[in-house]
């Protein structure tokens, strides 16, 4: 099931753009791994893992349990049964993380960042959360193990848990080597001398490479999950949402790219970012202590935004 409203149109690694790429070319030491999950594809790259097989199953039963909990688009799952059934109920370990996480996000970007946002996001043709215009983060309380909603408030975990699942598997790899790179649906973390592409989102080719040594990197941009409506000057409706218009964010950007320490972070970030501007958000990644890349659409081209972190990633 696809867990992201980004997750029905991209491919591996194609979201806005992030490609990873070996560090090493050839290098004999370097065992793949690679499955599908969340209605997209994962993938690891390491050295010097012993019993690879072995760790594929821990991956694939970890990404099964995260799906069952956080999936929107199960019937079945945590998630849905929170939205459509128990407005307070005791949640697992790793739906209480990213709930706290994702407000955490939501409180700091002044709800630029916001999950409750699932049935605007539907409307518009994105995601499976179905429902009226009502959202409010602030109308979502935890409690430990205990959440609770107030009135018709949704919970979507759609811009945050495939980052939540790409440090669970970064976890899994830790304990065997230090030498390692995780992607799920273009989300990545890495440890050890890797490099990043990080995609022209207007030619679909490689913008720029980054080596982050040890962290997270994710790219939010309507590339892919979006659409263009009108002719002659057609505007290009993205995916992400402005809680205080209700409709796409707009502006020039055409891509956000995030380094962070987790994946989780890199992953909010990256959606709080876009919908902040170019104007907000070079301020607010200072905050947040992390890299930033903007891609900004000027004429036919583009132009590069970045912060001294991101800079310094550069490979």
């Amino acid at each position: 099931m696809e867990w992201t409203r980004r997750g029905a149109l991209f491919g591996l690694a194609a979201v806005a753009g992030l490609a990873p790429l070996r560090g090493v070319a050839g290098a004999p030491d370097v065992t793949r791994l690679a499955g599908r999950a969340f209605g997209t594809a994962w993938q690891v790259r390491a050295r010097g893992l012993s019993d690879p097989q072995a760790l594929a199953g821990r991956i694939g039963a970890t990404l099964d349990r995260l799906d069952r909990s956080l999936s929107p688009f199960r019937p079945d799952s945590e998630v849905t049964r929170f939205n459509t059934v128990s407005a307070e109920m005791a949640v697992s370990e790793d739906f209480a993380r990213v709930a706290c996480a994702a407000l955490d996000h939501a409180a700091a970007s002044g709800g630029a960042f916001d999950p409750t946002l699932g049935p605007l996001v539907n409307r518009w043709g994105f995601g499976p959360i179905k429902g009226g215009r009502e959202g409010d983060w602030r109308r979502i309380a935890l409690d430990g193990a205990l959440i609770r909603r107030e009135g018709r408030v949704t919970f979507d975990p759609c811009g945050i848990a495939k980052g939540h699942a790409v440090d669970l598997v970064a976890a899994l790899l830790s304990a065997r080597t230090d030498d390692w790179l995780v992607e799920i649906g273009g989300e990545i973390r890495v440890s050890g001398d890797w490099r990043i592409g990080i995609s022209d989102p207007l030619t679909g080719g490689i913008h720029a490479r980054i080596r982050p040594g040890s962290g997270a990197v994710a790219t939010s941009g309507d590339q892919v999950n979006g659409f263009d409506l009108g002719r002659g000057a057609a505007r290009r409706w993205s995916h992400a949402i402005d809680p205080l218009t209700g409709a796409p964010v707009e502006g020039r950007i055409a891509s956000v790219s995030v380094l962070a320490e987790s994946a989780m972070a890199a992953d909010a970030l990256a959606t709080a970012l876009w919908v902040m501007g170019e104007a907000r958000a070079p301020a607010h990644a200072e905050a947040q202590g992390v890299g930033l890349l903007l891609l900004l659409r000027e004429g036919e081209g583009l132009r590069a935004v970045m912060n001294a972190r991101f800079a310094a990633a550069l490979a």
